[in-house]
C-alpha cells in the first residue's frame, strides 16, 4: 500500500479520541465535580463565610428554565442540522467558509430555542433590574440604552471622562467605543435583533479567520486547522455568548492582534496589529491582557522587544493624539472603571474570603464552558509542551489571565463571557494533539458532537444574561 492509500485508509478509519466508556467516565466525573463544588461552596457561604456565591456556581448569571414542546422541537431540528452540516463539511474537508457558515447557523438555531424576544432582543435591549426580564425596554442597564440617549457622538467622546460615572453598570466600566459602537449600529440597523445578528456575524467571521490563519502558519495538515477552527465555533462559550455581546467583538479584535503581531510579516502586519490593538482599547480595558502576551512572545520566540515596542508604542501614541485632539483621557477613564470594580479598595485586603472564592469561580467558569473533553485534550496536548510559538502563546495567555485574576479583575465571575478571548489559546494544544493523533472521520464527529451537545444542553435548560 503506497503513502496515498495509507492516508486514505487512516482518514476512513473509525479511530476515536475517546472510547465510549471514557466518554461516560469523563462526563460523569466532570458533572460530579461541578455539583460537589457548587453544593459545597453554597454550604460554606450560607453557614460559615459569606461571599459572592452565585446559586448555579460557577456560572455567574443563570436562570434555569423548563423547555416547552416547541423548544424541544427547535432543539431536535438544531441537532439534526448539526449532523447534516458536519457530514457536508467532512466531504468538503472542512472548508473555512462553510465552517463559519455552520457556526453562524448553529448559534442562531440554539439562540432561537429561547424565541425571538428572549434570544435576540433581550441581550441587546432587555432590562432585568426589577427581577423580571423585559426583552425590549427603552430604559435599562445595557450599552444599547446608554447609546440611545447619545445626541452628539463627537461631543459624547470629547466629554466622556465627565459622562462616564453617570452611565449604567456596563457602560461606566468601559471606554467610549463600546457605547459608540451601539450608537452607530442603532443608527444603521435600528432593530435590536438585527444588531445582535450583525455583531455575531462579524465576530464569528473575524475570529475564525484569524484563528485559522494562526494555525495554518504552524501546521501542515489543512484539515486539522480547519476542523479545529470549527471546534472553536462550537464551544459552549461562543455558542452562548457570541450572539449580541461586545465581548465577542473584543475577542475577534484580540485574535487579529495576535495573528498580525506573532505571525504576520512586513509593515502591513505591524500597522494591522497596532490598529486592532488601539480599537480593542477603545472598547474595553480588558485588552490589557494582550500586552504581556505580545512582550513575552517577543522575548521568548524572537529574542527581541523591537516589534512589541513599535506596536504598543504606536497604540500609546494613538491615544496621546486622541487626547490632544479630543480631550478624551484614556488613563483617567481606566481609573474611573477601576474605582467602580474595587470601590472600597483591593479586595484581597478588604474582603479576603470573597477575593479567594471569586478567584476560584473565575477559573472554574472558563473551564466549565470549555467542557470536559476539550479540557482532557488540552491537558494531553500540554504534556508535549515545547518552546514552540503556539505552546508559548498558550502558556503566556494562561499565566497572564491568572495574573489578572490575582490583581482582582472580574470581581464577580462572568469570565466565560468577558474572557472569551482566552479560548483560542486553550485550543492551540488541542490542535497539535489532533494533528499528531491522526484521528479519523468518526473521531472528528465524536469530538465535535460532544462539544456541541454541551452547548445544546446549556441553552435548552438555561437563560444566560449579563
Amino acid at each position: 500500500m503506497d503513502s496515498e492509500e495509507t492516508s486514505i485508509a487512516n482518514e476512513d478509519s473509525p479511530k476515536l479520541l475517546f472510547s465510549w466508556k471514557q466518554v461516560a467516565i469523563i462526563g460523569a466525573v466532570f458533572a460530579i465535580v461541578v455539583v460537589v463544588l457548587q453544593r459545597g461552596l453554597r454550604y460554606v457561604c450560607e453557614n460559615h463565610i459569606e461571599f459572592d456565591c452565585p446559586y448555579y456556581w460557577p456560572v455567574s448569571i443563570l436562570n434555569l428554565r423548563l423547555p416547552s414542546v416547541v423548544d424541544l422541537v427547535v432543539v431536535a431540528a438544531v441537532i439534526a442540522a448539526f449532523f447534516l452540516l458536519f457530514r457536508y463539511l467532512e466531504s468538503k474537508r472542512f472548508s473555512l467558509v462553510f465552517a463559519i457558515l455552520t457556526g453562524v447557523l448553529l448559534i442562531s438555531g440554539l439562540t432561537f430555542i429561547h424565541g425571538r424576544d428572549v434570544g435576540f432582543y433581550a441581550p441587546i435591549a432587555g432590562d432585568a433590574r426589577s427581577g423580571v426580564l423585559i426583552p425590549y425596554s427603552t430604559d435599562g442597564q445595557e450599552y444599547f440604552h446608554d447609546a440611545s440617549k447619545v445626541d452628539d457622538p463627537i461631543d459624547f467622546f470629547r466629554r466622556y471622562n465627565e459622562i462616564q460615572p453617570t452611565l449604567h453598570m456596563h457602560g461606566h466600566t468601559h471606554p467610549p467605543g463600546a457605547i459608540l459602537t451601539f450608537y452607530l449600529l442603532i443608527k444603521v440597523l435600528r432593530d435590536p435583533a438585527l444588531i445582535a445578528i450583525f455583531m455575531m456575524l462579524v465576530s464569528m467571521t473575524a475570529t475564525a479567520f484569524f484563528f485559522h490563519r494562526i494555525l495554518r502558519s504552524q501546521f501542515d495538515d489543512g484539515t486539522t486547522t480547519r476542523y479545529t477552527t470549527l471546534l472553536l465555533l462550537l464551544l459552549p462559550a461562543l455558542q452562548i455568548y457570541y450572539l449580541a455581546t461586545i465581548d465577542a467583538v473584543v475577542a475577534s479584535l484580540l485574535a487579529g492582534v495576535l495573528y498580525f503581531f506573532c505571525f504576520g510579516k512586513g509593515t502591513k502586519s505591524i500597522v494591522g496589529a497596532t490598529a486592532l490593538l488601539t480599537g480593542s482599547f477603545l472598547l474595553t480595558f480588558v485588552s490589557l491582557f494582550i500586552l504581556p502576551v505580545l512582550v513575552g512572545f517577543d522575548l521568548i520566540i524572537r529574542r527581541s522587544l523591537k516589534r512589541s515596542a513599535i506596536v504598543i508604542g504606536g497604540m500609546v501614541a494613538a491615544f496621546v493624539l486622541i487626547y490632544l485632539v479630543t480631550g478624551y483621557n484614556a488613563f483617567e477613564s481606566f481609573r474611573t472603571a477601576s474605582k467602580y470594580e474595587n470601590p472600597i479598595g483591593f479586595m484581597l485586603f478588604v474582603d479576603p474570603a470573597n477575593y479567594f472564592f471569586t478567584r476560584v469561580e473565575d477559573v472554574a467558569e472558563i473551564l466549565f464552558f470549555l467542557g470536559p473533553f476539550l479540557l482532557v485534550l488540552l491537558i494531553r496536548g500540554m504534556r508535549k509542551f515545547r518552546l514552540r510559538p503556539l505552546d508559548v502563546l498558550t502558556a503566556l495567555g494562561c499565566v497572564t489571565l491568572l495574573a489578572m485574576y490575582v490583581a482582582g479583575a472580574w470581581r464577580t465571575g462572568e469570565t466565560a463571557r468577558a474572557g472569551l478571548f482566552i479560548y483560542p489559546y486553550l485550543l492551540f494544544p488541542v490542535a497539535r494533539y489532533l494533528e499528531e493523533a491522526n484521528t479519523g472521520m468518526q473521531g472528528r464527529l465524536q469530538l465535535a458532537a460532544l462539544v456541541f451537545l454541551q452547548a445544546v444542553a446549556l441553552q435548552t435548560i438555561g437563560n444566560f444574561h449579563w
